[in-house]
């Protein structure tokens, strides 16, 4: 088991691998990136922490089969919350999703810390990057920069 985020992207821009490992090293020292690739680019990157268990970024393209259906999900949580006055402007924003990334983050990690922010740094890079919005559970919706937008109950 493990905290899981979602980071969902208007943009079908494909980032830098090389960039992308470049930024995580910098989030937290001594971690390695191991990608997986195919023509379409890379779908997965397998995080490995200096100790405890991997994180697992996976990237999907909105057309692949299941995608949609798992955005649209997404985006019937967003409209149930009628808490948040902006909560139709959010759902707008998950239906509107090119690309559709998920973390997982191991609990089995002695750094907690550190390997929240690297987990933190990701989803706010990617949503930066790819103008997205980004979503953790626990928590909720998060803008690029990591404010809060819609509180999770």
């Amino acid at each position: 088991m493990g905290l899981w985020m979602r980071i969902f992207a208007r943009s079908e821009a494909v980032i830098d691998p090389v960039l992308l490992a470049e930024k995580v090293a910098q989030w937290l020292p001594g971690t390695t990136c191991h990608f997986g690739a195919d023509g379409a680019g890379w779908f997965h990157l397998e995080i490995r922490p200096p100790s405890g268990g991997p994180i697992q970024l996976d990237r999907y393209h909105c057309e692949e089969e299941g995608i949609r259906r798992d955005l649209n999900t997404w985006a019937a949580w967003v409209e149930t919350c009628d808490y948040c006055p902006d909560a139709p402007n959010l759902m707008e924003r998950v239906i509107q999703s090119r690309q559709f990334f998920t973390v997982m983050r191991s609990l089995d990690t002695p750094d907690e810390s550190g390997v929240d922010r690297l987990c933190e740094g990701l989803c706010q890079y990617l949503s930066t990057e790819l103008d997205g919005i980004w979503q953790a559970d626990g928590q909720g919706l998060k803008g690029a920069d990591g404010t809060l937008l819609l509180q999770e109950y």
